[in-house]
């Protein structure tokens, strides 16, 4: 099993608009609403893959109840601690007239002192139980910015593989510290934690190793239709997507970090492992709704994926 760390949960919900202007009333022509946090997007590509995931972090409210009984329905376990507070929405309105997204994401209620010593005594309990852990999005308010480093440390005691994808520069730093096996960084990201300004591949392909050999993690670098750099100490590759019609990419970061998780912890070949995430986030978007993607185009794209030495 996959524990897939969900610690800032929401109810994310889609709204198709098109086209969507500023300032205008609009009629949506679609509304989907699932439970949401990067990390159960994780979890629901990792289901899709064959995996069996379990969700954990903070719930609470009617919100709460909406996430853990729609992650059920889902065929997705959970193991949460519970807040005195409602959970938060984010909202994501997509213009399929302009491919365009645009995003409104609640920070959420600060988690009280107590609550995170209590996530924290959770996780030492259960991390024992799994394969691989992923640490996916940001961190609510209230956590300390050394959280993520702190259950990437209570992971490597129990020899647990660990997969860091954060959106909060401070939290993505500090989990670094604590050396994760894999980071997946975006280009703002990466640029942001070496102070460099990046343009070309092989500005990201020295970039990715610098931050590889200086905390010894596999540097997963994502960049959206350009696929992905990825450098394992002194060396980096190039994993080339083929061009799809793409519908939305929400979802796609945490579908390739689905991808890699899952291949890495049954110990498939390198090369094949990257395809696999490369794979994962390119067929996410195809469909509109995040962390979903067809085993059929998964399989087709993975089929026309290049690999090559930067």
């Amino acid at each position: 099993m996959i524990l897939c760390t969900n610690l800032n949960a929401a109810i994310d919900k889609t709204v198709i608009v098109s086209p969507f202007q500023l300032g205008k009333i609009h009629r949506p022509d679609a509304v989907k609403a699932v439970p949401g946090g990067k990390g159960c997007n994780v979890a629901r590509a990792l289901k899709t893959l064959g995996e069996s995931p379990v969700v954990t972090g903070w719930v609470g409210g009617s919100a709460g109840q909406f996430i853990e009984k729609g992650l059920h329905a889902e065929g997705i376990q959970t193991s949460f601690v519970w807040t005195d507070f409602e959970s938060r929405t984010c909202l994501s309105i997509l213009d399929e007239t302009n491919q365009l997204v645009t995003e409104i994401y609640e920070k959420g209620d600060p988690i009280p002192l107590q609550q995170v010593n209590a996530m924290r005594d959770h996780f030492r309990a259960i991390i024992g139980q799994y394969k691989a852990v992923t640490f996916s999005g940001s961190l609510p308010p209230g956590v300390p910015l050394n959280f993520y480093g702190d259950l990437i440390r209570i992971a490597h005691e129990a020899n647990v593989l660990t997969f860091l994808d954060s959106s909060n520069q401070a939290a993505l730093a500090h989990g670094l510290e604590a050396k994760p096996f894999l980071v997946k960084p975006n280009e703002d990201e990466i640029a942001a934690l070496l102070g460099k300004s990046l343009k070309s591949l092989a500005d990201y392909a020295q970039a990715a190793i610098a931050l590889s050999q200086r905390y010894g993690s596999i540097v997963v670098l994502s960049l959206g239709a350009k696929g992905a750099i990825v450098a394992r100490d002194t060396k980096a590759l190039h994993v080339q997507n083929p061009p799809v019609d793409a519908k939305s990419a929400v979802g796609s970061g945490d579908c390739m970090l689905a991808g890699l998780a899952y291949s890495f912890t049954r110990s498939l070949p390198f090369e094949e492992a990257l395809k696999y995430g490369v794979a994962a986030g390119t067929a996410n978007t195809l469909t509109v709704g995040a962390g979903t993607f067809t085993l059929d185009d998964f399989e087709r794209i993975f089929s026309k994926i290049t690999l090559a030495y930067v």
